[in-house]
């Protein structure tokens, strides 16, 4: 199983008829965090005209939510929900803050400026994605390593960790859509002497790549 999101906060701004629209991304787990993160803009943003957001959980049932603000009704949150949507991201919210230019921009204008601005800072954020797998670790003889190794190639397994001991330490990310065959292979290729039971590390995390490197986020 896996999902895109972003990791750190990114901003764009657009200009449309001399009205800004700021346009805030960042990665909320919960609705309480989505709604201390839209009072904070609020509040710094204080003298804005309109401070507009939508936001997707990967939780709560895959909760969605926008708010126009103040805009005319479907005009600014429900454009941008469809572009956080449309984009595939969940545990992300997206607040667009509105300086009024002096212009009108009509219903149509409004919606196009809205998702437009959203577009653009889903352009200059970091989208990553989250994989949930198990965290494994074997302690196993050096002799059987290279079957091993080349068991992990062919199942697109990720080495985490690799410790080279009295014995080798060897931590891997297995995830369920090849964790059957894995451990069926595992316990064939090594005749027994290594199989899911002896992990000495079994534990349920989620993880993502940021430059080739593997992150991971523990649960609970």
């Amino acid at each position: 199983m896996s999902y895109k999101t972003v990791k750190k906060d990114a901003f764009a701004e657009i200009e449309i008829k001399k009205s800004r629209f700021i346009a805030h991304i960042a990665e909320v787990k919960s609705e309480e965090e989505a709604e201390m993160l839209i009072k904070q803009v609020k509040k710094k943003y204080y003298d804005a005209s309109h401070n507009c957001s939508a936001y997707i959980l990967n939780s709560d049932q895959g909760l969605r939510h926008s708010s126009d603000d103040g805009e005319p009704s479907g005009t600014a949150g429900k454009p941008m929900l469809d572009v956080i949507a449309g984009a595939g991201l969940v545990d992300v919210i997206i607040i667009v803050t509105r300086y009024f230019g002096g212009t009108e921009l009509g219903t149509g204008g409004l919606v196009r400026a809205y998702s437009g601005a959203a577009a653009e800072v889903i352009k200059t954020a970091n989208v990553i994605e989250i994989t949930s797998a198990r965290l494994m670790e074997f302690v196993i003889d050096y002799g059987l390593l290279p079957k091993l190794q080349h068991l992990l190639l062919e199942l697109g397994i990720i080495i985490y960790e690799t410790e080279y001991l009295e014995k080798v330490k060897i931590s891997v990310l297995v995830t369920d859509e090849v964790s059957v065959k894995f451990f069926k292979e595992l316990t064939e290729i090594t005749a027994g002497a290594v199989t899911k039971d002896l992990a000495v590390r079994d534990e349920q995390v989620d993880f993502y790549l940021d430059k080739g490197k593997v992150i991971l986020d523990f649960r609970g």
